[in-house]
This record gives C-alpha cells, structure tokens and sequence, in this order.
C-alpha cells in the first residue's frame, strides 16, 4: 500500500493484543466505526518507536464488546501485537465510506468555525463527544470559552464543509 500521509485520518487507538496469533483490539474514535470495520487497509502509527510505524493489510475486522478485532496480514505473533499497544490506526481519508446528505465524519467536524443566525462568531469546534443520548459539539472562542452545542437539527441549521473556512450555522445565542 502507497499511503500519502497527509491524507491519514486517525480512526482509534490500540488498546491491547488479542488472542495468541496477534491480533489486536481497538478502541475506534467514533460509536459508529464503520470506516474502520470497512477498512481494506490501515496505517498504524507509534510515536514512542517510529520503527514500527507500518501498513498493513486487513484480513478480518470485527466488532467484539464496544471496541474492533483486528487481525492483520503478517502480524501473528502477539509479542509484537502487544509492541503495538497504545499506537494510532488510521486509514485514508479517500478510502472512508461515502456519506449521505447530512451526514458527517466527526473528522470533517473538527475545526470548523461555528456562528449563529445574527452572524455572532461562537467560536471553533475543537471536540466532538457522544453522550448516549446526542452527538454534542465542544465549541472554544476566541478567550478559550467552550459551549456545548448538540448536534442536532433543533440547533444545526446548515453544515457547510466546501466553504473555507468550514462553517456551521447554529439556532444558538452567543449568551447561552
């Protein structure tokens, strides 16, 4: 596999070995790791040993209590599975699914600018979490002020990823 790395997206974190032949279990970022589970191939990367900085081939992915199996062409000896722990697995952002309409990667999210019908600035989105109930977006201004806004269509009213800056026009007041 020939990846370009700036178009690496980090996609989970690997969490531990799994089993005796090597795979490993990973902690997605997301609660919908469908890109991850659909991935042909992945990057993993481990920023206290750059050696093992690899790609690999995907032989089997699969969901297992919240977190993914996976098991990697070549990587069958859990010694190294286990070398692993705590590394970065991304995947190409070409190689994400394709969305429908309003729908997003969280990825794409991130860093958009955040303003509301009076054309107030709210600030950035520097996180995204899940509570259970909603997508919530964790929105920082310019005196590192945060406010959580749901992601939902009571508040989102347009999402505009081709504009530069990204843009997210929210039912919002800058005083809530």
């Amino acid at each position: 596999m020939t990846t370009l790395q700036n178009d690496l997206v980090d996609i989970g974190t690997v969490i531990e070995a799994y089993g005796i032949r090597g795979a490993l279990k990973i902690r997605p970022f997301s609660n919908d790791p469908v890109a991850l589970l659909a991935a042909k191939q992945i990057w993993i990367s481990n920023a206290k040993n750059p050696l093992m900085n690899h790609d690999y081939e995907v032989y089997k992915a699969r969901l297992h209590s919240g977190s993914i199996l996976l098991e990697l062409v070549g990587l069958t000896d859990r010694e190294i599975a286990l070398s692993l722990k705590s590394s970065i697995v991304a995947i190409p952002r070409s190689k994400f699914p394709v969305t429908q309409e309003n729908e997003y990667y969280w990825t794409d999210l991130m860093g958009a600018e955040v303003q509301n019908q009076s054309d107030e600035r709210i600030g950035r989105v520097i996180e995204i979490v899940d509570n259970s109930a909603q997508t919530v977006l964790i929105i920082e201004d310019d005196v590192k002020k945060q406010r959580l806004i749901p992601f939902v269509e009571a508040f989102i009213i347009d999402v505009q990823l081709d504009s530069n800056p990204k843009r997210i026009l929210v039912d919002w007041q800058i005083d809530w």
